[in-house]
């Protein structure tokens, strides 16, 4: 893949899954490690944050530094790389909702959070999922992400932090704009979703 199309992969609204140029064959690259690492952390941060009376804190904020830093890092990798896969494009958003959504829902059962503040990222995601889905199988197509989908996890990881820290006040100041960037980022998706699905039906 050349230094232009990794350049121009976030310019493009949508990318068939038969595009060569934008797509590399190979499943185990270094991106699609560190996307997996997250989900092999992902109960191993359970874990921790469940023991916190235990073994204090600093686990479980390791733990979550680290998944955001290889959050952060893959999708840098897979363009500098020329490693942007169709198993990555598929498994990273995927990755990344599950971590947040169980981390949320988790976080409701403790009652750090309120179960109404997480029902906005829950229906997202699981709107997203079943569109994409379907987008996929239909059409072979997959939507590219975009910069406030990709905002929104800091705020939430953020959010998560100060409910750690018992930081009432500043979690429900972050929690709002988390909860904005939710239903944005949902409206964009959806917006993209929608306009894919005329463009592919008017094509025939």
């Amino acid at each position: 893949m050349s230094k232009s199309d990794n350049t121009d992969y976030l310019k493009k609204k949508y990318h068939d899954r038969s595009e060569k140029s934008v797509y590399v064959d190979r499943v185990l690259t270094i991106p699609n490690i560190l996307t997996l690492s997250r989900l092999i952390a992902l109960p191993f941060l359970i874990w921790s944050l469940g023991r916190i009376q235990d073994i204090g804190v600093l686990p479980a904020i390791g733990i979550g530094a680290f998944m955001i830093l290889t959050d952060t890092l893959d999708g840098v990798l897979a363009k500098a790389l020329g490693q942007i896969s169709l198993v990555g494009a598929v498994m990273d958003p995927v990755v990344d909702k599950l971590v947040i959504d169980t981390i949320a829902i988790y976080f409701a059962f403790q009652g750090w959070i309120p179960y109404w503040a997480i029902a906005s990222i829950l229906l997202r995601d699981l709107a997203l999922i079943l569109f994409g889905l379907r987008i996929f199988v239909s059409y072979g197509t997959l939507v590219t992400p975009v910069l406030v989908g990709r905002i929104t996890p800091l705020f939430w990881m953020a959010v998560f932090v100060t409910a750690i820290f018992e930081m009432s006040t500043l979690k429900w100041i972050l929690l709002l704009p988390a909860i904005v960037l939710t239903l944005v980022s949902g409206y964009v998706y959806y917006s993209r979703y929608k306009d894919l699905i005329k463009q592919k039906e008017r094509d025939g």
